[in-house]
């Protein structure tokens, strides 16, 4: 019974939370911290901003956890929500108050803007990207979202979308090809962030 959060889906945590266990969503506000911060971490310059968002995110969803619909991800709703207060942030840029938690309504979590996977330095290098291409590539590669769920946390088309990806994996490829032969790349499935790159025979 003591392992239930950790073992359990984002989806059955948030089910959980829910119907009132404050543990639930403290595993899910562990699990997105990290997460969050990755997504975020090539549109907002600012790390305090990051972890100011973050912690924005992690206490809206807390406060409407009874609204989340489990026709959904909760992954989906999580970058949804970090999106719009992204956009936020930037329309109220100059007037932005620093964004606190209190420790009685959302325990603190790690913000760390690491992908904290093994292709780590990849998402690091996808960070000179532009910031949707980077952000469509790490919602459909790393959190396996669907086309249809990038377009919702997005708020753009799915040809937009696909678009997207297509740039970002091109533009991507020819940031780790270095001098020489450029990368192909290509993706594993199932995906789970993880980037192959083939070379082309030449030939």
């Amino acid at each position: 019974m003591n392992d239930r959060p950790a073992a359990a889906s984002d989806e059955e945590l948030a089910l959980e939370a829910r119907a009132g266990s404050r543990r639930s969503f403290e595993e899910l506000a562990a699990r997105y911290g990290r997460r969050l911060g990755a997504f975020l971490g090539p549109k907002i310059a600012s790390r305090q901003d990051i972890e100011d968002i973050i912690q924005q995110t992690l206490l809206n969803l807390f406060r409407h956890i009874d609204h989340y619909d489990p026709r959904w991800k909760f992954s989906t709703w999580a970058y949804t929500a970090a999106g719009r207060l992204a956009i936020s942030h930037f329309r109220n840029q100059a007037k932005t108050k620093k964004i606190v938690a209190t420790a009685a309504e959302i325990p603190a979590v790690a913000s760390d803007t690491a992908a904290g996977t093994s292709d780590a330095n990849i998402w690091e290098r996808a960070r000179a990207l532009p910031a949707a291409q980077y952000q469509a590539l790490w919602l459909f590669y790393a959190e396996e979202m669907s086309i249809r769920e990038v377009t919702r946390v997005m708020n753009k088309s799915s040809i937009a979308v696909r678009s997207l990806l297509h740039r970002g994996r091109l533009s991507l490829g020819a940031l780790l090809g270095g001098s020489g032969e450029a990368p192909t790349p290509a993706l594993a499935e199932p995906r789970q962030g993880k980037f192959i790159y083939l070379k082309e025979n030449s030939g």
